[in-house]
């Protein structure tokens, strides 16, 4: 029964549509402690944020197999290639993340407020 009622509060979340078609933000949960958020991004596009931007400490799933290029705030890069179910940690920090694959790129981030 908590399964079926966890996937119906990520079928209700609120969307958000990008100025490119297929690129998305769609908060899929949120409460006082937590908010998860689905990132939808076609190639060359961003994958977890527009731009330059900030993540409070966070899980990153990975729901596709992703090529990623990674803009620290000090301007180092790093390039990712992630299979899909991937999991990660991340403390918080300011970045830039680049859908570098042919295919578009799904991730889930659950970041703790």
């Amino acid at each position: 029964m908590t399964v079926l009622c966890f996937f119906a509060i990520l079928v209700s979340g609120k969307s958000q549509t990008l100025s490119v078609p297929g690129d998305t933000i769609r908060v899929i949960l949120e409460n006082e402690k937590l908010i998860v958020t689905e990132y939808s991004s076609t190639p060359g596009k961003d994958i977890c944020g527009k731009g330059k931007h900030y993540h409070n400490p966070h899980l990153s799933i990975l729901l596709t197999d992703a090529k990623a290029t990674l803009i620290a705030s000090d301007g180092k890069t790093q390039d990712f290639d992630m299979k899909a179910g991937t999991t990660f940690w991340s403390e918080a920090e300011t970045h830039v993340v680049i859908n570098g694959g042919t295919k578009p790129a799904k991730v889930y981030i659950v970041e703790v407020k």
